[in-house]
């Protein structure tokens, strides 16, 4: 049988798979651990299970993905609160996150920490306080819970990626590219460690190996946002910002169905600044507000919310001048009234 069992935590065991929906051509596909569609038998799959939220967190699962996670075989202290389940405190902790209240990160990762302390080896423990070291750029100490919940699910891609990331912002080359290479091996039927991969090397000047791996993704996925994205971000790197404006406004975020497709939501910064460079304000002012409204989005691990805000306000203003020139041409224009 190819699925496995993972012993997963010493006060929360079960076995696990991450599970989603991924859209491979017109087809959805179970987004699996291992990144493959493969027949399975429920009867390997006794108590509790993780699924992966939209958000790039990880939430737990009763069996089969539904209802509420088993209890632990323990209990922690947090505050006035005594904690019996692992998997319920941190979906409670994540919602906390996702519910738009603000200041509520360093909450958040307090509890995630505690969680820890109590359970060391809880996969999304480890999983989700990486995403939000990532978010608050404490990069090392995000490294190191990356590191921590790929020893505990060595089969997850996204583990591979998000280390890649950080291994990037904090300059270990070498290392960053081994592990983007690994989130491919991982996962052949996702697209964006290869998008990384093509932008790293068009950062680095090597459009041709950029092209490569474009290619290679091309051929994965033709319609996704995330290869359009990668093939404009080529265009923009040779200056032909007019053409990537095309890719841009042409590429749909959305099925024929009405469903959105998964993507890399930088790809709303970069369709603004494209936008900016061909004088569409408006279009750069939407994308940048499109953007910003993805608070927890790993872009922001690497660039902050103030830059982004600050070149929303740049374009909304010159939109404004665009149209209020647009205006007075048009009176200056219009025939007299006989």
């Amino acid at each position: 049988m190819f699925f496995r069992s993972f012993t997963l935590a010493l006060l929360f065991l079960f076995p696990t798979l991450i599970w989603g929906q991924k859209l491979i051509g017109n087809q959805e596909y179970p987004e699996i651990l291992w990144g493959k569609d493969q027949e399975f038998d429920t009867s390997d799959f006794p108590n509790g299970s993780f699924i992966y939220h939209k958000d790039d967190f990880i939430l737990a699962r009763g069996k089969l993905f539904q209802g509420e996670p088993p209890k632990s075989n323990g209990n922690f202290i947090y505050g006035s609160e005594t904690i019996t389940n692992s998997g319920k405190w941190n979906n409670d902790t994540i919602e906390l996150l996702l519910s738009g209240k603000p200041n509520m990160r360093a909450d958040v990762i307090k509890r995630l920490e505690a969680g820890i302390r109590f359970d060391p080896q809880f996969f999304p423990f480890r999983y989700n306080l990486g995403r939000l070291y990532s978010l608050e750029m404490n990069y090392e100490k995000a490294l190191v819970e990356f590191e921590y919940a790929k020893a505990e699910m060595p089969d997850y891609f996204k583990t591979y990626l998000h280390i890649a990331i950080l291994s990037e912002i904090t300059r270990q080359v070498y290392y960053a590219i081994m592990n983007y290479k690994l989130a491919v091996e991982k996962n052949p039927y996702d697209t964006e460690a290869l998008i990384r991969l093509a932008d790293h090397y068009l950062a680095t000047g090597l459009k041709n190996r950029a092209l490569l791996y474009l290619n290679k993704a091309l051929k994965i996925e033709e319609e996704s946002p995330n290869v359009k994205l990668g093939f404009a971000r080529l265009e923009m790197e040779k200056g032909n910002f007019h053409i990537a404006y095309k890719i841009f406004n042409r590429t749909t975020l959305t099925t024929a169905e009405g469903k959105p497709k998964p993507y890399d939501k930088k790809f709303h910064y970069y369709f603004a600044e494209t936008a900016s460079k061909v004088t569409d304000y408006e279009t750069a002012e939407e994308e940048y507000t499109k953007m910003l409204s993805f608070t927890n989005d790993p872009f922001f691990a690497t660039v902050s919310s103030k830059v982004i805000a600050r070149r929303r306000d740049i374009a909304k203003k010159f939109a404004e001048a665009k149209r209020t020139q647009l205006d007075d041409s048009e009176e200056e224009t219009a025939p007299p009234n006989e």
